[in-house]
């Protein structure tokens, strides 16, 4: 009888314990959020930038680009007016005789300008080369600092670039560059630069505190 008492407390404890754990475990399942869905499950700190279109709207770097090229068309002319030169004092060879003094002499003259004429034009070229790129790089890196500022903002954790041109079929490079992108496809509600943009496309008069792409100012980005 005893034997029996016992374990009908036994088996009532464990009833008991079956039961309050049985009540846990629903409470624990009743407080936990429903499951959610693919797209809201989507990660909400992920943005793309197009780049490449603020660069072609930045103001300040379109007018030191302008001044630019406006600087190496003159001098192309100002090369183009000495090689002319050079050509026109070649023509006196042709009233001398062939293997003279005076003939080898000037032949020597004219082969050192135009030694001298091609090298200083190679370095003027390279010289544009060089400012030009160094333009493209400050106003990239203005853009992407500005980035980096309204993202932190924003609360953004990653931000890819993304080249939102079109890609035409007649064009093998257009072909090439779209085959490659990196990203296929995205919701256009992740595409900040129109949140970006606006910065860079003021004009110069009206944002004072800036100086010119390649100077750096006090209202821009320091340079690293």
């Amino acid at each position: 009888m005893k034997k029996t008492l016992l374990s009908s407390a036994i088996a009532a404890v464990m009833f008991a314990l079956c039961l309050a754990c049985a009540c846990f475990t629903s409470g624990q399942a009743t407080a936990q959020p429903p499951m959610m869905s693919a797209a809201q499950q989507a990660p909400s700190g992920i943005a793309l930038v197009d780049i490449h279109a603020i660069l072609l709207k930045h103001v300040r770097l379109r007018d030191a680009l302008e001044r630019l090229h406006t600087e190496a068309e003159q001098v192309k002319k100002d090369f183009e007016q000495q090689a002319q030169q050079l050509q026109d004092d070649a023509k006196q060879l042709t009233v001398l005789k062939t293997g003279t003094p005076q003939y080898q002499e000037l032949e020597e003259k004219l082969v050192s300008r135009k030694a001298l004429l091609q090298s200083g034009f190679a370095r003027k070229r390279q010289e544009f080369e060089q400012r030009e790129a160094k333009y493209y790089y400050n106003a990239y890196r203005e853009v992407t600092d500005e980035v980096n500022v309204r993202c932190r903002e924003w609360g953004i954790i990653l931000v890819l670039q993304v080249n939102r041109e079109g890609v035409h079929e007649d064009s093998p490079q257009d072909i090439s560059r779209g085959m490659s992108k990196s990203v296929v496809y995205y919701h256009p509600n992740l595409d900040i630069t129109e949140r970006i943009l606006p910065r860079f496309v003021q004009p110069i008069s009206a944002n004072r505190d800036a100086g010119p792409v390649g100077v750096g100012g006090p209202g821009y980005y320091p340079q690293k």
